[in-house]
């Protein structure tokens, strides 16, 4: 089979799955390139890819790239060829999460400078522990009903609750700026702000407040929610992992953890011999 014909039915094979398009651009973009860069797919090919990876990622992408070929094997009816994933070591810490301090002081100046649609992004995501990609499908309707229903990874149904303080805070902007439908958050175009467009100005803020750019990222407000609830409710992980749509606990687990800056001074708090 030509080699764009065979992408172009991979693609087809991975929205009959019911992908998410962000999966179907991964997987057809592996595909792509290990197509280009080999001209056979047999053992010799996968393994050398493997080792390719190997020296130019960290394990995680070399694990989503691995998991994205061995997709398109079973596609071509390789399995016989698929890889094993690499071994990743878990970390006994969490890294890049913003602190209660930076995540207030964030609030304070966006407030100030009246820029009030970044300020309820940040709010909607550490009130929510929502995904950026579920917030930016919110709909200005979702938060009159509180809450909204969506299909999140693993094509589940997840509700997402709208907590009262920050419903009556979107509530409030949403009255001023007379809008009871459509999308929740819009770019200066009037359209559906996108996941990039919010990464990108968060950075911006982050730099001119004087705030970490490493913690100041859609994800790091996700785990703010997290550690947030867990300090409130200690023993209710198993609940924590259903609001945030976990399909295995482990993953919740991560958060029962200090984070790096929290180890560090607990150190210089204890050692003193």
């Amino acid at each position: 089979m030509e080699t764009n014909q065979m992408l172009i039915d991979y693609e087809k094979r991975l929205r009959k799955d019911e992908m998410s398009e962000n999966t179907i651009k991964s997987y057809v973009g592996t595909a792509k390139r290990f197509l280009a860069e080999y001209e056979a797919v047999n053992r010799n090919s996968t393994l050398a890819y493997k080792e390719c990876l190997i020296s130019h990622y960290k394990p995680a992408t070399v694990n989503n790239r691995i998991l994205a070929l061995n997709n398109f094997l079973h596609f071509l009816r390789k399995d016989n060829l698929q890889l094993k994933t690499i071994r990743v070591q878990q970390k006994l810490y969490l890294d890049h999460v913003i602190s209660n301090a930076d995540y207030r002081k964030l609030l304070r100046k966006l407030q100030k400078d009246e820029k009030m649609k970044w300020y309820l992004i940040v709010r909607t995501m550490v009130c929510t522990g929502a995904r950026i990609s579920e917030i930016i499908a919110f709909q200005a309707e979702d938060v009159y009903i509180g809450y909204v229903e969506l299909y999140a990874k693993g094509n589940k149904l997840r509700r997402i609750y709208f907590p009262r303080v920050l419903q009556e805070e979107l509530l409030g902007w949403l009255e001023a700026d007379q809008r009871k439908e459509g999308s929740l958050f819009l770019n200066k175009n009037g359209v559906t702000i996108s996941a990039n467009g919010v990464a990108a100005m968060l950075k911006r803020f982050a730099i001119r407040y004087n705030i970490d750019p490493g913690v100041v990222h859609p994800h790091a407000f996700r785990h703010r929610f997290a550690l947030n609830f867990l300090s409130k409710k200690p023993n209710e992980i198993i609940l924590l992992a259903d609001i945030l749509g976990h399909s295995s606990i482990n993953t919740t687990r991560i958060y029962t953890r200090r984070t790096a800056q929290e180890q560090y001074r607990i150190i210089n708090s204890v050692v003193d011999w």
